[in-house]
């Protein structure tokens, strides 16, 4: 146990040094000491992208420094992935479909809320940003997602998850799709105003929200 704690550890600490290549070797510690690949990522990797986030958030980490998180991230991941095998991987906890909407090119934050949703078990979709509510829904409907995710850091490019929801409510694709929206100036009362179904302060609440709408979604679906 303490051995693997300590890797663990290392994992975290290697994604927080946004050093790729600590983050791959104690990633292949932690297949040489057999420990579950999946327990690598939730235990090890997930931690740390959610201290980066937190730095982020508190201004102590600049962008370049967070996509270099990033990058280390999405390698270990991967590298543990390859690892699990396919009759032990479990189903998805959903699917997500993100991006940054359309005028806003500020995507870092939607970055880290997909990474730390893909390492927590959702299959995720990363569309980029300047996104147009058309792309949105087009992709939405073609990997069948359960949740659309809306992000903006610009006050000026808000109204567009609000647009986002309207075009959802016009296609009569409501019931289909569970709406979150984040970004730097949205807040609990915007959702609200918009009749978007979740909001996220940051990539960690975001998938606890996450979680709490295909929760939501799913006993709607079967009452």
């Amino acid at each position: 146990m303490v051995e693997k704690e300590k890797i663990f550890e290392k994992l975290a600490k290697a994604i927080v040094a946004y050093d790729t290549d600590k983050a791959l070797a104690a990633a292949k510690e932690a297949i040489e000491a057999k420990i579950d690949p999946l327990e690598a990522i939730q235990k090890g990797l997930a931690p740390g992208i959610k201290e980066v986030g937190d730095l982020f958030e508190k201004g102590e980490y600049a962008l370049p420094f967070v996509m270099l998180s990033a990058d280390a991230m999405e390698a270990a991941t991967n590298y543990l992935k390859g690892y699990i095998p396919k009759d032990k991987i479990p189903a998805p906890l959903g699917t997500y479909v993100i991006g940054v909407v359309q005028g806003d090119i500020h995507d870092i934050g939607s970055k880290i809320v997909g990474t730390i949703l893909e390492s927590s078990g959702f299959k995720v979709y990363h569309i980029g940003r300047d996104i147009p509510v058309e792309k949105f829904i087009e992709e939405a409907e073609k990997v069948g997602a359960d949740i659309i995710g809306a992000s903006t850091l610009m006050t000026t490019t808000m109204i567009e998850q609000k647009f986002l929801v309207q075009e959802i409510e016009k296609r009569g694709l409501r019931r289909k799709y569970k709406v979150m929206i984040g970004g730097g100036p949205i807040t609990a009362s915007w959702c609200e105003e918009i009749g978007a179904d979740a909001y996220a302060a940051d990539a960690v609440s975001a998938l606890e929200e996450a979680k709490r709408v295909m929760k939501s979604k799913n006993t709607t679906n079967t009452s």
